[in-house]
């Protein structure tokens, strides 16, 4: 089959259909609504995400949070057994403040399409990460192969509960988000304050545009279960579209872009930089994954 590749508007065009025949897990969704953000483990605040699969490789992320200024070292163990029997050492990372304590590394030499499960070390005694899996690239034509996949996810409008669905179907390999991971508007203004969910508060209060406000506006979606939860299922490829920056960014500026928010590039700069903190991604701007007959399935530039 000839090679092709998938815009946004083409896989969302895809995914409304597949969307159709979704069966709705509602108690699973009622439970998860009456629960707390995740607790932290020790040090660590946010779980754990994989990404950037190959079907030798992956990129493992997670966020553990120091005191001070120097980077903490952690490592990443890997187990073909969800109770880490005979887990191995395979990768090494450093929590750094310069990047709001997240940490990434990709582990290479793993087996094509074949699950793992990953957790990370800290330091000190019995300091882990929650447990999390992940799956490597398929090598020849796999009989099947899954993707979810989501885009314009609003925290103070509503519950996640498309990140829920997928996680209890538990037929996913894959998850992509196509952008709009997070929405950039200070409180109230999109959704409303009479239309935002209680519950749902979005931190900072203001309209973000440093980075700092960027890492902060990250780190209150990353609490949210159900998104921890799909970070943990499965490997995610990801990109970015206007509102990890402003509303209808263009390369002079953006609809939600004023005089007196400073300059523009800064801003642009600012929002990459969070990004690749808080997403599991490496700092390539081009991915190319290749599964089963598509002879390069998806292939896209996050710039």
């Amino acid at each position: 089959m000839a090679s092709r590749d998938f815009d946004r508007r083409t896989l969302m065009a895809g995914a409304a259909l597949a969307g159709a025949g979704l069966l709705l897990p509602g108690a699973v969704l009622a439970q998860r609504r009456k629960q707390p953000a995740a607790m932290p483990l020790g040090g660590f605040t946010h779980g754990v995400a994989s990404g950037e699969p190959s079907a030798t490789s992956m990129l493992f992320w997670t966020r553990y949070e120091g005191t001070g200024d120097q980077p903490v070292p952690l490592e990443v163990e890997i187990s073909a057994d969800p109770r880490m029997a005979r887990a191995k050492v395979m990768g090494h990372a450093l929590a750094e403040p310069a990047r709001d304590w997240t940490a990434r590394v990709e582990v290479k030499g793993l087996a094509p399409g074949r699950t793992y499960y990953y957790r990370f070390i800290g330091p000190g005694k019995n300091v882990r990460s929650v447990i999390g899996r992940t799956r490597t690239l398929p090598e020849g034509t796999p009989q099947s192969f899954r993707m979810g996949v989501f885009s314009c996810s609003n925290l103070p409008y509503g519950f996640f509960n498309g990140y829920a669905h997928a996680v209890a179907a538990d037929d996913i390999d894959l998850f992509v988000h196509l952008g709009d991971y997070i929405y950039e508007y200070p409180r109230g203004t999109y959704p409303s304050a009479a239309e935002t969910v209680a519950g749902r508060v979005i931190e900072p209060a203001g309209e973000i545009i440093r980075k700092q406000d960027y890492w902060a506006r990250y780190r209150g979606y990353r609490l949210d279960p159900d998104l921890q939860a799909m970070h943990a299922h499965a490997p995610a490829v990801t990109m970015w579209d206007d509102h990890e920056i402003a509303n209808d960014a263009w390369k002079g500026g953006a609809e939600n872009h004023q005089p007196n928010e400073g300059d523009w590039a800064a801003r642009v700069a600012a929002a990459k930089a969070a990004y690749q903190d808080w997403m599991p991604v490496s700092d390539d701007l081009w991915g190319k994954y290749e599964i089963g007959r598509w002879r390069r399935c998806t292939s896209w530039k996050r710039a």
